[in-house]
């Protein structure tokens, strides 16, 4: 099985994040394990939206891990877990440097590097595929996310060692509802930094339509100036009609991108329904011959891992489940970054 979307700030257990905030001595408003573990669990009736799922919960995991030695730990605790819960065999790992570098403290080189060495020392142990997706931010400056397109060509992959495949590839990830892809100008600088890494021979991806502060029509505004391997979430897709929709099936099916699907993290920030809408969804991407595969996003926070993520999925399905589940899995290892 193969988790093609799961970010570092949302998959490490919080017994090992309680681990370094004690031994770095860190101060947090919780007094003990109990308290700060329950702050780390996401709950559908305590999110309010996507926004304020990733502010409730971000922050304090970035802080936690804005250090090489806790950066390290955290890479390693992530393929070690999904590896022994669901036998995940191969995992990209996201996450942005530059809100790790604790105010200056470290640079984004030494956050780098430490995941890096963490994801070889977890590739070496469970035999499991690993990359780095490096994500820019919505909420950070242009002049930071050039920083982090700086970084990412300067790592980029240094070939397969243990099944370790260093920085594989870029992504854009936070709030959604300041609608930025809507905006020529921002989008443009966006599309030049994209350009820039793949031209350096790193893979796009780019959270897109998770939310309707984007929605289907920032979706096609990202695929008509970016071009992306691969979609985060995509989700607002089924809410787009007539043209629109007509547009982007035919777009996603002409370039072959892939949409990353992350069904409890989507039930938990309440961009579905339910998870009935995902099994809907599913199908739909199914009939038009749109690529997708499963994945876990923030397994920790929302208490899930990667066999849960198919399962509920499957359940959905019902008698079809079988083949797409395996049409999932095919689409996931033909659209994954990694070169071993």
């Amino acid at each position: 099985m193969h988790d093609l979307h799961i970010h570092l700030g949302g998959a490490v257990p919080s017994p090992v994040l309680w681990e370094i905030l004690c031994d770095n001595g860190l101060r947090t408003e919780h007094g003990d394990f109990t308290s700060f573990h329950e702050s780390l669990t996401a709950r559908p009736d305590e999110v309010k939206s996507l926004d304020d799922f990733l502010g409730r919960y971000f922050q304090v995991t970035e802080e936690i891990q804005s250090s090489p030695s806790a950066a390290s730990v955290s890479a390693y605790q992530v393929v070690a877990k999904a590896h022994r819960r669901a036998r995940v065999t191969a995992l990209e790992l996201r996450f942005n440097p530059y809100k790790r570098v604790r105010h200056g403290l470290h640079t984004m080189d030494a956050i780098i590097l430490a995941v890096m060495q963490g994801l070889e020392r977890a590739s070496l142990h469970y035999g499991v595929a690993t990359g780095i997706i490096l994500s820019l931010g919505r909420d950070l400056p242009l002049s930071a996310n050039w920083q982090i397109i700086e970084a990412a060509i300067k790592w980029r992959s240094r070939g397969s060692l243990n099944g370790a495949n260093g920085v594989v590839g870029i992504d854009m990830a936070g709030p959604e509802s300041r609608s930025l892809e809507l905006s020529k100008p921002w989008m443009s600088e966006i599309a030049t930094m994209m350009e820039k890494a793949r031209e350096a021979g790193l893979k796009i991806t780019y959270h897109v339509g998770e939310s309707e502060g984007t929605g289907p029509e920032g979706m096609l505004s990202v695929i008509d100036a970016i071009h992306p391997d691969r979609i985060g979430h995509g989700i607002e897709l089924r809410r787009a009609e007539g043209r629109l929709r007509s547009s982007l099936i035919a777009r996603l099916q002409d370039e072959g991108i892939c949409l990353e699907i992350c069904p409890t993290v989507n039930r938990v920030t309440r961009v579905v329904p339910d998870f009935a809408a995902i099994g809907l969804f599913v199908r739909d991407l199914a009939d038009h011959d749109v690529p997708f595969c499963i994945n876990t996003d923030n397994p920790y926070l929302v208490h899930t891992n990667l066999r849960n993520e198919h399962e509920i999925v499957g359940k959905e399905l019902g008698d079809d489940a079988a083949p797409l589940l395996k049409l999932a899995m095919q689409h996931a290892q033909q659209h994954r970054f990694l070169t071993a």
